[in-house]
């Protein structure tokens, strides 16, 4: 696109002068915003490879150390530093540079800070830094190794903004600063990041690149492992590392710095100590509280900055009693700046004046190379300086030898041009030990029989008083001039080896290493950090899971719950309704007497004491109104295990239904319809009794409140896909019965008259079936030790408080559906079966009544009876009180 221009008019200005031309519009744009941009990279954003500097730093180095602002000064005024370089060097604002020098004063942006604060410069919670006129500076004293040696010609200068002074194009770092403080930066089109590095680390790899052009980046990483962090934290895996090495971009994850203490009654707390690099305290402190006022990070009870200048970061995380710290600490990382990438891009200035993306080996190539030229042109620099010198001393030292007939010359003459040409025309004797100096001083050249003097040796005795002069000691200018001389024969010897050249800038290396020996804050981990799920943090236990009748929930480890003494007569307000012994990693799902599932997993339950009810169920599990929990289920962690598996429903008014186990292997978290306990008019029919994990060679055994029991083959019911009805008939039952108890036992199969003989001791009597007469089966020993390897002891207690326990071949196999066979035999002194369950031998018992008293057990004080008798009194009852309920510890912690 064209645009022709318009003549404005100028009166002044004669007719034709003042014509627009015609130029391109999106010419005149791509040009203009190039040198925009370019002006962007190379003049502000950008730093140089070889001192790590953008430009407004550069200048407030160079202005302070013109200025003399050098650590063994005392610190000056802010506002005059800033001054001093926008008056000569910098004409973008006081806040602009303010603000640079602030950064390269503050600890836990740079590395090594540059500049020597005094005063508020900010703080790590972004605080801005009082203003310039209150806070004072000076220069660190690692900056002298910045600016050393800027008299004696080793960089160009440039003219300043309005070429009244000159600045330095670079200054003649003798450290890789770019790599030690590292640098950010926004430019057009482009971008910096690179994260600081240990200065002892960064010189061992200089000097490895120093010795070997060649090296390799194994090597360089052997001494140089990766970025070291003003703020410390932790580097988890070498691959982003190496990356960002090799490429000059990469990921590198860091993670701040956390650990557990005891806080007050027994509560834990997290406490952190370090962050990751670059994030602001104060804004994770404020993000922390958003999370846990949203309930995006629970478990949390309070939060508290105890940070300090002196001891440093400190924020305090109080866990609740009931949550886990390490599943919280897991929840920071993946919530918060806990945990971020430090992105790396190692884009600079090189040393030809263009923008690259280097990886660590160029940056090291380029800065070893520009080293080597800085310490050649200062070396050049002194060689000009010590043949200058040498030049004044042979000429003061023929001076000496006619001391007298020169002070007379120069006394009579009678201006200055009148003694040059006097001085410029004496001839000199070479003789003695005049020739044997000009001979070691300078052995290429041949010494003639007489010397004249030079302009510039002219120059240097006529500058002299003469007092001075007549006090020249020709045996001290004879030693100065061989000290000379030997300078000399050194400066060139840098110059014209190169081993002796990369000596020098080693030891000048070394010795800085040698001056600032501090350590790595950085640790950094060979392992990436991995998502974590809570339960690979969860320490794996034995816990118990309790839900109260009045919907309460908790967990206990299993010692303690198995150690807890309660009294027999101990009121209990909120009695425990289900109990379930699982691991802290085991999947529960919760049945409700709505006929919902829900999940969750144990270890996210919360745990309290003995003596504590636990928190509302609610908290954990969206239940509606009056929704309880009915059943818990552990789940197997294994998939393929769970695949195997089938789920059994059972309601108090006789059906059964299995479905697979996998239909609820995933639940969402409003819940999952399980069971309809609706019929076709809404009509509740019945409550879900129990919900059992079983396999297909399992049997179940369902138990009445009169007493019956029906046992048959999981095999034998069908597994459903429907979730909505209420199953099978699976034990038929009187008017006013009602089913109190499902079991899951192990199935065998024996014949009655193997059964008979087994319960009998081994033999039983019998008839003949041929004859019909009375005879005697003998159980073979092979059957008889099946028989005791499937046997379980069946426990049945009644309301009154009478047990026994019987073994499970009395319980014979029947017909799904049909009255089963007696379990005990009911009396009014004994009233309703209340519990029947296999138990082992070192199971513990918790009975609770209906007066809210617990007391606890061992299934091995229980006495083993016949199936069809009434048991004895087991357990002591006050008063009219009845027992509602017996739960069972098992006897293997299910963790092993």
């Amino acid at each position: 696109m064209e645009v022709e221009g318009t003549d404005v008019g100028h009166p002044e200005v004669e007719d034709g002068a003042a014509a627009a031309k015609r130029i391109s519009f999106t010419a005149e744009m791509e040009e203009s915003y190039l040198s925009y941009m370019m002006s962007t990279v190379t003049a502000r954003a950008l730093p140089d490879v070889r001192d790590g500097m953008k430009p407004v730093h550069r200048r407030i180095m160079f202005s302070m150390a013109e200025s003399n602002f050098t650590a063994d000064r005392k610190h000056v005024k802010s506002a005059k530093v800033v001054g001093d370089v926008m008056g000569q060097y910098h004409p973008h604002g006081d806040t602009a540079i303010y603000d640079a020098m602030v950064r390269m004063g503050q600890h836990w942006s740079l590395r090594y800070p540059l500049i020597d604060p005094q005063g508020n410069f900010g703080s790590i919670d972004n605080d801005p830094p009082a203003a310039m006129r209150y806070t004072e500076s000076r220069l660190a004293r690692l900056s002298a190794h910045l600016v050393a040696d800027l008299d004696e010609g080793v960089v160009d200068f440039r003219p300043n903004y309005d070429s009244s002074l000159k600045e330095p194009v670079v200054l003649p770092a003798r450290f890789p600063n770019l790599l030690v403080n590292g640098g950010i930066g926004i430019a057009v089109g482009m971008a910096t990041n690179i994260p600081p590095h240990h200065l002892g680390e960064t010189i061992d790899a200089c000097l490895l690149r120093l010795d070997d052009p060649a090296v390799t980046l194994d090597e360089i990483m052997r001494v140089m492992p990766g970025p070291d962090l003003p703020t410390g934290g932790v580097i988890h895996g070498r691959a982003g590392i190496r990356q960002a090495f090799a490429t000059g971009r990469g990921a590198i994850r860091v993670s701040g710095v956390a650990s557990l203490e005891d806080g007050k009654a027994g509560r834990r707390r997290i406490v952190i100590t370090q962050l990751p690099y670059l994030v602001v305290k104060s804004d994770f402190v404020e993000k922390l509280a958003e999370l846990v006022e949203e309930k995006k990070v629970e478990g949390i009870s309070d939060i508290r900055d105890e940070s300090s200048d002196k001891a440093g970061i400190r924020v305090v995380i109080d866990v609740r009693k009931d949550a886990d710290p390490a599943v919280v600490l897991n929840r920071l990382r993946e919530k918060t700046d806990f945990v971020t990438n430090l992105n790396v891009n190692m884009t600079c200035i090189d040393s030809r004046g263009r923008p690259r993306t280097m990886g660590v080996l160029q940056v090291l190539g380029e800065f070893v190379e520009f080293r080597r030229e800085v310490v050649r042109r200062r070396t050049m620099h002194r060689l000009e300086k010590a043949r200058d010198d040498l030049h004044r001393q042979i000429g003061l030292y023929a001076a000496t030898l006619r001391i007298d007939e020169i002070v007379a010359l120069i006394r009579a003459s009678v201006d200055i041009d009148e003694a040059r040409a006097a001085l410029l025309a004496l001839d000199f004797a070479t003789g003695g030990g005049f020739a044997q100096l000009l001979g070691e001083v300078d052995p290429d050249v041949p010494v003639g029989e007489t010397f004249r003097l030079s302009d510039a040796q002219v120059r240097a005795i006529l500058e002299m008083r003469l007092s001075r002069l007549t006090g020249l000691e020709r045996d001290k200018i004879a030693e100065r001039a061989r000290e000379l001389s030997v300078e000399i024969g050194g400066h060139l010897e840098i110059l014209n080896v190169k081993a002796v050249l990369d000596g020098v800038v080693r030891r000048e290396l070394e010795e800085i290493r040698a001056a600032f020996p501090e350590g790595r804050r950085t640790v950094i981990e060979d392992s990436p950090l991995d998502a974590l799920s809570d339960e690979d943090l969860v320490e794996l236990k034995d816990i118990v899971v309790t839900v109260t009748a009045g919907g309460y929930v908790k967990r206990m480890d299993l010692p303690v719950y198995l150690g807890r003494q309660k009294a027999a007569d101990e009121a209990v307000e909120d009695p425990v309704a289900t109990t379930i012994v699982c691991t802290t990693k085991t999947p529960l799902l919760f049945f409700t007497n709505r006929g919902l599932a829900h999940s969750e997993i144990a270890h996210k339950l919360p745990e309290a004491a003995p003596n504590v009810r636990g928190r509302a169920l609610v908290n954990f599990l969206e239940l509606k109104a009056e929704e309880s929990v009915q059943a818990i289920v552990a789940l197997p962690d294994d998939r393929a295990a769970l695949e195997k598996l089938s789920l059994i429903f059972v309601t108090d008014f006789g059906t059964i239904r299995r479905n697979d186990a996998s239909d609820f292997a995933r639940v969402n978290k409003g819940g999952k319809v399980a069971i309809k306990l609706e019929d076709e008019n809404g009509e509740t029919q019945g409550r879900l009794v129990s919900v059992l994990l079983v396999s297909p060679e399992d049997d179940v055994a369902l138990a009445s409140r009169d007493g019956m029991c029906c046992r048959f083959n999981v095999g034998d019911l069908r597994v459903m896909k429907s979730r909505d009805s209420v199953g099978v008939a699976g034990i038929s039952l009187g008017r006013k019965d009602k089913v109190i108890a499902v079991s899951v036992l192990r199935h065998f199969e024996a014949t009655g008259i193997e059964r008979e003989a087994y319960l009998a001791g081994g033999s039983t009597r019998t008839k003949d079936e041929t004859t019909g007469e009375p005879a005697t089966f003998d159980l073979p020993s092979d059957r008889m030790l099946a028989m005791q390897e499937a046997e379980q002891l069946i426990l049945s207690v009644t309301e009154n408080g009478f047990a026994k326990r019987t073994s499970s071949h009395a319980y014979r196999i029947t017909a799904r559906g049909g009255q089963g066979v007696e379990a005990a035999k009911l009396a009014e002194r004994t009233g309703d079966l209340v519990v029947l369950m296999p138990v082992e031998e070192q199971d513990v018992l918790v009975v609770t009544t209906d007066a809210g008293k617990t007391f606890r057990t061992s299934a091995a004080e229980v006495p083993i009876m016949a199936r069809g008798t009434q048991g004895t009194r087991a357990f002591a009852l006050e008063g009219k009180q009845s027992i509602v309920s017996v739960l069972k510890i098992a006897a293997e912690p299910a963790a092993k």
